[in-house]
């Protein structure tokens, strides 16, 4: 069997999704359940796209965003719910990073999201705040978070070690 993928397009935001099988055949493979649909939402093209592979390498769907409108569309989405969110705070047009975060949370009260920012720090509602982060700390944030809600662990402050990633 070979394996390829499907690209999915909403409107400048994409969903990609591995399949198996030969050229007549595809059969979508399942959403692993406790890793789920990632959005991320940056406008740096090299960071987005970098952090996207290797979140897909990972075994996540990612879905893309440049700007908070079109983030805020895909966050409304029942179709593809969202289950993880990283959004740089700062964003073009009216939407930003901090109100992306708390729509997410309509969905998502018990889950933090991750938001790339000008300083590092913990917000008052629990999400990850990093001080611009690197793709290798943006990946290590995520799969902290999604490690503490797959075990039921709460979140606490955020290690040292994970600041030192994303200084």
């Amino acid at each position: 069997m070979s394996t390829a993928t499907i690209h999915y397009s909403f409107g400048n935001a994409e969903l990609v999704r591995p399949v198996i099988g030969n050229s007549s055949v595809r059969i979508p493979l399942a959403r692993h359940p406790l890793r789920g649909l990632i959005l991320v939402v940056e406008t740096d093209a090299a960071f987005r796209n970098g952090l996207a592979k290797v979140l897909r390498e990972a075994g996540y769907e990612v879905l893309t965003a440049t700007t908070g409108e079109q983030a805020f569309h895909l966050l409304r989405d029942r179709q593809h719910p969202i289950a993880w969110l990283y959004t740089r705070a700062d964003l073009p047009s009216l939407i930003d990073g901090w109100i992306l975060a708390d729509q997410y949370r309509d969905n998502h009260p018990d889950r933090p999201a991750v938001i790339a920012a000008s300083e590092a720090r913990l917000s008052a509602r629990g999400d990850l705040v990093l001080n611009q982060p690197t793709v290798v700390a943006a990946i290590a944030a995520i799969r902290r978070i999604a490690r503490s809600v797959q075990v039921e662990e709460p979140l606490g402050p955020a290690g040292a070690a994970l600041q030192n990633l994303a200084a």
